[in-house]
């Protein structure tokens, strides 16, 4: 994290910096140093997704549910195809008590998470498949 610091004093609007500090604290569950960073950046960068996806944690977790739906909602525009983007949003909807919309999100969450784990994990992910890799080389006659 030092790391970060020091490109903000060098560059104090360095929005990948200010979000890795800000996730950081959010993974350490300390809000109240993340939600200004996490501002700064949605600020400075409001079609970043991740700035987005960041505030929207942020408010959540300190009691503004309104304002992360607001937060989450954007960013999911922004990122359609998100996972992190669509669970962040179940959660906020879920705790706003929308149901449906939560169940919407986590759905798509879900799919989304799905799809992206097949990626990573299938030949496809190492340049695509290909006729070679389903079928096995011709075998040689034997020696007579």
């Amino acid at each position: 994290m030092e790391q970060f610091r020091r490109e903000l004093v060098v560059s104090p609007g360095h929005v990948q910096a200010l979000l890795q500090i800000a996730f950081e604290y959010i993974k350490r569950g300390d809000y109240a140093s993340a939600r200004p960073l996490a501002e700064q950046a949605a600020t400075l960068a409001p079609a970043q997704f991740a700035a987005r996806n960041a505030l929207g944690r942020v408010l959540l977790e300190i009691g503004d549910t309104a304002g992360a739906i607001t937060q989450l909602e954007a960013g999911v525009k922004l990122a359609p195809d998100s996972p992190e983007m669509r669970f962040a949003l179940a959660r906020a909807y879920s705790r706003a008590g929308r149901t449906r919309d939560a169940d919407r999100e986590r759905a798509a969450f879900l799919r989304l998470d799905k799809e992206y784990k097949l990626l990573k994990s299938g030949p496809q992910s190492v340049g695509g498949i290909d006729k070679a890799d389903k079928e096995p080389p011709p075998r040689e006659p034997p020696p007579r």
